[in-house]
């Protein structure tokens, strides 16, 4: 009896493992074939076998993607994920869906860290944009590479710029200012880049992020909303005290220079060459 439960247990444990195996064996020695002809040389050093066993041993703890990594980026798959150490899942989902364009973010541990921590956002920024989002992703994180996803590399360059530069420290509210552009792309950026100096104005700001749609379309001046963001309240406070003999000439002055400045804006924007194309 004792051996008849013995030869059950052994069967059912035993029989799915082995047909697992013999389906990931198939498979790796497929994928084996399909690297010695894509890599040729590369691949020929480490002969079927080898390699066979690789992907094998790959493909049990990554599953799939594993072998898909191996496939696009050849024999220095083992290599990236090896090295990776515990981002290795993350080695392998990058290897397996971008290919080449993913080996310079995996062959630093830095760079797989901030993919581990922000996800797939920062993994899609850093290959969308290169090395230089890098940086910003590391010290404005993820509203950083939302932003830096949505935008061309002309646009990535410029918001990096704007970090560097300390335009994104001087116009403040950096997290809802990246938010803004993760939310619009290249027309969010766009605006943003050509109003950075407006924009370090606290109530243009204010008028900005309270509503961004009406002025990424120009259907909104960004100086007459901030003039109207000032005028309204001020009025309501100024109308509960008493002294109209000196209210209404400073009402008068504060429009005048909101008109002035609103003047000055858009000469200014008629008179300025265009910034050089970046």
């Amino acid at each position: 009896m004792r051996r008849i439960v013995v030869l059950i247990c052994l069967a059912a444990l035993g029989q799915p493992a082995a047909a697992y195996a013999g389906i990931t064996s198939r498979a790796a020695r497929e994928a084996a074939e399909l690297v010695l002809r894509k890599f040729g040389k590369e691949a020929e050093e480490q002969g079927l076998q080898t390699l066979t066993q690789k992907i094998e041993s790959l493909g049990l703890r990554y599953g799939d993607e594993a072998v898909a990594a191996v496939e696009k980026v050849g024999p220095r798959a083992f290599r990236y994920v090896d090295e990776a150490g515990e981002n290795g899942l993350q080695s392998v989902k990058l290897l397996a869906r971008y290919g080449d364009d993913a080996v310079w973010v995996v062959s630093k541990p830095n760079r797989l860290a901030l993919c581990a921590k922000y996800g797939d956002d920062a993994a899609e920024a850093m290959i969308r944009q290169g090395k230089i989002a890098e940086p910003l992703i590391a010290s404005l994180g993820k509203p950083a590479a939302k932003a830096l996803k949505t935008v061309s590399r002309q646009n990535g360059r410029r918001l990096v710029m704007m970090g560097e530069d300390g335009t994104l420290a001087a116009i403040g509210r950096t997290d809802e200012l990246l938010r803004v552009i993760g939310k619009y792309g290249d027309r969010g950026m766009n605006f943003i880049w050509r109003n950075k100096g407006a924009l370090a104005v606290a109530t243009m700001l204010t008028a900005f992020l309270a509503n961004p749609e009406p002025f990424i379309d120009g259907t909104v001046e960004l100086t007459s909303a901030a003039a109207e963001g000032i005028g309204a309240p001020l009025a309501k406070q100024i109308g509960s005290r008493a002294n109209w003999t000196y209210v209404l000439p400073a009402l008068a002055a504060i429009v005048a220079a909101l008109l002035a400045l609103k003047l000055w804006l858009r000469h200014r924007a008629m008179t300025m060459k265009p910034a050089p194309s970046i």
